[in-house]
C-alpha cells in the first residue's frame, strides 16, 4: 500500500516510532562514543533531546503539520543536550522551516523541507566535519530528493534513503581517523540512522507497540575504555546554555565565543539560540551570552569525571550534591558524582563550584551590596546525572541535603522516577550538611570500593547518617540577617548579650542553635572547647572540618582534635558557596562521625 502524503498524524506516528528506536540502542551508541570527545554519552544526549520531544507533542497528535513540526522544533531546543542534540535541534528547526507552509505534504515537498534541515544542521557549527551525522543528514536528504522525483511513495523513498544513509555511516571511520582507529562508526550518525530505522519499521508493520527489535550491526565492538582516556583535555567541561532575546545573530555569538573552547555548536532562531561548548571557563562563557540576551538553562558537566565513570569498575554510583564538601581530590579520586546547587547575586546567576569558585564568591560576598540567595539544582540536572549514570552502573544511591532544608531532595527524586533505571536507587535525607555530608559520603563510598552489595551499603549509610553530628560557629551574624533567616531585634539582643551561637542539625534535620559562649574574645577556641564537653568519651571514627575562608581557625582545630583522636581520620575542606550564604565570611564547622550510638 502506497503512502502518498505525510501529514501532523502520520508526523507524529513516524517520529514516536523513530526515537523509540534510538532508545532501544542508546546504551550501544554510548559505548561507540569516541568523536569528539570519548565521555560515552552520545546516546544518553540524542535520548534526552528526543524524549523532551516526545513529552512536549504527546498531547497533540492531531495538529496539522507545520503546527506540529513547529512544536518539534522548540522541544528538541529547550530539550537539546550534547553536540548531537544541538545539532538536531537544528535540524528540526530547519525542517519545521522547510515545513512551514503546509499542512500535508507530498515526497517532493517533505524532500525539499529535508534539505532545508540539512542545510540548516550544518550552519549550527562554526567548521562542520564530515564522517560525522553531518555526513549521514546529507546523503539521506540528497538520496530522498533524488528518490522523490520518480516515485510519489514515502515508503520506496524512504527505503531508497534508508540505504543511502547506511552507506554514508559506513563511510564515516574512512573519514574521521578517530573513528577507524577505535573500530567504530560515528555514534550520532548512527542514532540519526536508529531514528531512519524506526520510521522504515513502522511503515512496514503499521505498528508503534511492535516494532522489531533493531540490529545495529556493529555489536560486537567493545571500546577498550582506558585507551580513551580524557583527563588531559583542554578544554574539559561540556557547557551549555539558552540565549533569548528579539534579535539574536548566531554567527556573531559563535565568533565571540570561538576563543574558549571547540565543539561549538549554536542551534535556533533570532529569538533563541542554544549554545553547546567544550571550554575550560564555563563562567566566561555564560557572561559572553548574557551580552546576546538572557541565559536560561545553564548546564556544565565535566567530560573528564564522566569518561571516569566509563573505565570504573565500580556497580553502585554515588551522587550528592554540591553542599556535601569534601577536597575536590577526593571526589574524583573516589568518582562521586556531583550536581551543583544554583546561587545568584541579584540578576548575576551562577553554578556552585563550578562558574564561581570559593575564593570568587567570599570576595563577592564581602563587597557586594546585595546579598545572594541559593536555589536546589533543577529537576533537569538532576535527570541528565541519572540517565547518564544509568547507563554505566548497576545501582544509584543519593545523599542529600536535609529535606526540610531545601527542596534537593525533592528534585533529586522527581526526577530519578522519571529515569528509565531496571537497578536499584535509594536516595537518603543525611540529616546534615558540608563536611558532615562529606564523611557520611566517604563512609559510603568506601562501602562501595569495597564491593558490598547494595543493601549492605544502604545500611552503612543509614548507620553513618545516624552517628553523625555537626557543629557551626559564625564569625559575623552579618549572613543570617542580610539574607533574612535572623531579624534585626533578636540580633542585637544576642550582641548585648555577647552570645556565640553554635548551630547544629537537629534529628528532625532542622539547622536550629544547640548552645552558645560567651563573650566575643577567643571566640573560636571556646567553640573548640564547646564541641569537646559535647562529645564526652564518645570513639571518634571520622572528623570533617569546614571554614570559609578561615584556614587558620581549621588547622588549629585539626591539631587539638588529631592529638586527641589519633584513630580518627580528619579532612579539611572549603566551606561551598551555596552555604557560604547562610555561614558568611569566617565560619567554621566540625562534623564528627562516631564509632557506635
Amino acid at each position: 500500500m502506497k503512502i502518498a502524503y505525510l501529514d501532523g498524524k502520520r508526523l507524529y506516528r513516524v517520529l514516536y516510532a523513530g526515537i523509540q528506536s534510538l532508545l532501544d540502542e542508546q546504551e550501544y551508541l554510548n559505548k561507540i562514543n569516541v568523536f569528539p570527545v570519548p565521555d560515552g554519552d552520545t546516546g544518553i544526549n540524542m535520548a534526552f533531546t528526543l524524549m523532551g520531544i516526545v513529552e512536549h507533542i504527546q498531547h497533540h497528535s492531531r495538529l496539522a503539520l507545520n503546527e506540529l513540526s513547529q512544536l518539534v522544533a522548540d522541544a528538541a531546543l529547550d530539550n537539546a543536550r550534547g553536540n548531537s542534540g544541538v545539532i538536531m535541534a537544528q535540524f528540526f528547526q530547519g525542517l519545521s522551516q522547510g515545513l512551514a507552509p503546509f499542512s500535508e505534504v507530498n515526497t517532493s515537498q517533505f524532500a525539499v523541507a529535508t534539505n532545508s534541515a540539512v542545510d540548516e544542521a550544518y550552519t549550527a557549527l562554526m567548521n562542520p566535519i564530515e564522517g560525522t551525522i553531518l555526513s549521514v543528514l546529507r546523503s539521506w536528504s540528497d538520496s530522498f530528493m533524488e528518490a522523490s522525483k520518480t516515485s510519489p511513495d514515502f515508503q520506496k523513498v524512504w527505503k531508497i534513503s534508508l540505504d543511502a544513509a547506511q552507506a554514508a555511516l559506513d563511510r564515516t571511520p574512512e573519514q574521521l581517523k578517530v573513528l577507524k582507529d577505535a573500530g567504530v562508526v560515528d555514534a550520532a550518525g548512527r542514532g540519526f540512522l536508529c531514528i531512519l530505522e524506526g520510521v522504515m519499521a513502522f511503515m512496514d508493520t503499521g505498528d508503534i507497540r511492535q516494532l522489531p527489535k533493531i540490529d545495529s550491526g556493529f555489536s560486537s565492538t567493545s571500546l577498550e575504555m582506558e585507551n580513551l582516556s580524557v583527563s588531559n583535555l583542554a578544554f574539559p567541561f561540556c557547557t551549555e546554555c539558552i540565549v533569548v532575546a528579539e534579535d539574536i545573530s548566531r554567527i556573531a555569538l559563535s565568533k565571540a565565543l570561538s576563543p574558549l573552547g571547540d565543539s561549538i555548536v549554536i542551534a535556533g532562531s533570532k529569538h533563541r539560540a542554544k549554545i553547546h561548548i567544550h571550554t575550560d571557563d564555563p563562567g566566561r562563557l555564560f557572561e559572553i551570552a548574557r551580552q546576546y540576551g538572557q541565559v536560561q538553562q545553564e548546564k556544565v558537566d565535566d567530560m573528564r569525571e564522566q569518561n571516569k565513570s566509563l573505565r570504573s569498575q565500580q556497580e553502585i554510583a554515588l551522587v550528592v550534591d554540591s553542599t556535601c564538601d569534601l577536597p575536590s581530590e577526593i571526589m574524583e579520586q573516589h568518582h562521586i558524582h556531583v550536581v551543583p546547587v544554583r546561587l545568584n547575586f541579584g540578576k548575576e546567576q551562577y553554578i556552585d563550584r563550578v562558574t564561581i569558585t570559593n575564593e570568587e564568591f567570599y570576595a563577592k560576598l564581602r563587597g557586594s551590596s546585595i546579598h545572594p540567595q541559593t536555589s536546589q539544582p533543577p529537576p533537569a540536572d538532576f535527570k541528565r546525572m541519572y540517565q547518564f549514570l544509568s547507563s554505566h552502573y548497576k545501582s544509584i544511591l543519593a545523599l542529600h541535603l536535609p529535606q526540610v532544608l531545601s527542596g534537593t531532595y525533592q528534585n533529586s527524586s522527581a526526577a530519578l522516577e522519571k529515569v528509565i533505571f531496571q537497578g536499584q536507587q535509594v536516595i537518603l535525607d543525611t540529616f546534615s550538611v558540608s563536611a558532615g555530608s562529606g564523611i557520611i559520603a566517604l563512609e559510603v563510598v568506601e562501602a562501595i570500593e569495597a564491593g558490598k552489595a547494595f543493601e549492605e551499603v544502604i545500611e552503612i549509610a543509614k548507620h553513618a547518617i545516624q552517628n553523625t553530628q555537626i557543629f557551626i560557629a559564625l564569625k559575623t551574624l552579618d549572613a543570617v540577617q542580610r539574607g533574612g533567616r535572623l531579624s534585626l531585634r533578636k540580633r542585637r539582643l544576642i550582641d548585648l548579650l555577647h552570645l556565640n551561637i553554635v548551630l547544629s542539625i537537629n534529628k528532625d534535620g532542622f539547622l536550629k542553635p544547640c548552645g552558645a559562649t560567651f563573650g566575643r574574645k577567643q571566640l573560636f577556641s571556646k567553640f573548640e572547647k564547646f564541641v569537646l564537653r559535647k562529645v564526652k568519651n564518645r570513639s571518634i571514627k571520622r572528623i570533617g572540618i569546614m571554614h570559609g575562608v578561615n584556614p587558620e581557625t581549621a588547622e588549629q582545630l585539626r591539631k587539638t582534635f588529631s592529638s586527641l583522636f589519633p584513630e580518627a581520620s580528619i579532612l579539611v575542606a572549603d566551606l561551598c558557596p551555596a552555604l557560604g550564604v547562610h555561614g558568611g565570611v569566617g565560619a567554621v564547622g566540625i562534623a564528627l562521625q562516631y564509632d557506635s550510638q
